[in-house]
């Protein structure tokens, strides 16, 4: 397994900074981490933006999409229900990602969305 290209110290200043309403972008260009390192470990470790409480996920456009010499396919919302339910029923990762036929990291990465989603929803409601 390959070396961790960025220290612990890095990624919780990373999350620190992003928690003060700092950009991904300008955490990347501060602590030289890539902007998809910076979103990753953020959105791994729960450091979500003040100013993003209110955006609430809409997506719009086709479902598949090229992304370089591969195809992505957005996640439905019977995916999104069913991920919710393997989770809740302590079913593992894998055996998620086999289920749905999807990658692991691509499981991992939309469980961590899901709960954000969840997150500022329960603070939009705390605002109200």
């Amino acid at each position: 397994m390959p070396a961790k290209k960025y220290n612990d110290d890095i990624i919780n200043e990373a999350a620190i900074l992003r928690e003060t309403g700092m950009s991904v972008d300008a955490i990347a260009k501060r602590l030289g981490m890539s902007r998809g390192s910076v979103s990753w470990h953020c959105l791994r470790l729960g450091a979500d933006s003040p100013n993003t409480v209110t955006n609430v996920s809409d997506p719009k456009g086709p479902m598949v999409v090229a992304r370089g010499d591969h195809y992505v396919k957005r996640f439905t919302a019977t995916e999104d229900r069913a991920l919710i339910d393997m989770d809740i029923a302590g079913w593992r990762v894998c055996d998620m990602a086999r289920a749905l036929d999807r990658k692991p990291n691509s499981i991992r990465g939309r469980l961590m969305t899901l709960a954000r989603r969840e997150a500022r929803a329960e603070q939009r409601e705390c605002m109200a």
